[in-house]
């Protein structure tokens, strides 16, 4: 979907466009089995993490953000705007990670028996990591439609529903050398490699990326960087 509308000719995006609006749907019509608001009764560690489906409803913000760069204008903080309804699937996104604790490196490793293999942990953890930057990164790139006379009240509840650093209490993923290392290698060869790479000490809490939040947001300073 994503090559086709890179691809730019009139055709392709065409086709691109068909399959995004039949995929928003499904993912629409699938809401109660992945959503899960901040009035759900608490979520227990039992509670399953469908890393596939966020994965799926990401690629297609992403796609959003492509089209939005085509079709709408930069807001004066250079965010692109989002039409309503997938600007409601990006704020119903973060809230569930939210409410799900996806982002607690703590609540990573008790997804996980404390025999489970190291590499299957390392990847899970790994995988999560990296679907959160990618999901900041689209939260910092993206705004409402339409947002002319909105006042500052407005602005600080939609940063609140969008993810912030600190959402973040992870520290950086590893080395991009051993997440794009071929499947071929084996379980064992990936186990090997991790005991002995400089990983990060992620049990740290100062390493974790919310940390950072603390000193480079002040909720009296309204300028929108970061």
């Amino acid at each position: 979907m994503i090559g086709l509308w890179i691809k730019g000719d009139q055709a392709a995006r065409d086709s691109a466009m068909n399959f995004h609006r039949k995929l928003l749907s499904a993912i629409e019509a699938q809401r109660s089995q992945w959503y899960i608001s901040n009035s759900t009764p608490r979520c227990s560690n039992d509670t399953p993490w469908p890393m596939a489906t966020y994965q799926s409803i990401l690629l297609q913000l992403i796609f959003a953000v492509l089209v939005a760069k085509q079709e709408a204008p930069l807001d004066l903080n250079l965010r692109f705007q989002l039409p309503d309804t997938k600007y409601q699937l990006l704020t119903s996104l973060v809230e569930t990670c939210r409410e799900l604790g996806l982002f607690s490196y703590p609540n990573m490793l008790a997804k996980h028996h404390s025999l489970a293999p190291i590499a299957l942990v390392w990847v899970n953890v790994e995988e999560i990591k990296r679907f959160g930057l990618a999901l900041y990164k689209i939260c910092r790139l993206c705004t409402r439609s339409a947002l002319a006379g909105t006042t500052d009240s407005d602005s600080s509840d939609m940063r609140s529903e969008l993810l912030t650093l600190s959402d973040l209490d992870f520290c950086m993923p590893d080395s991009d050398e051993m997440w794009n290392a071929p499947s071929s290698i084996g379980a064992e060869s990936i186990r090997s490699a991790i005991f002995h790479q400089a990983c990060r000490d992620s049990r740290d809490t100062d390493n974790w990326i919310s940390q950072t939040s603390g000193k480079l947001y002040d909720s009296r300073v309204g300028l929108d960087w970061i």
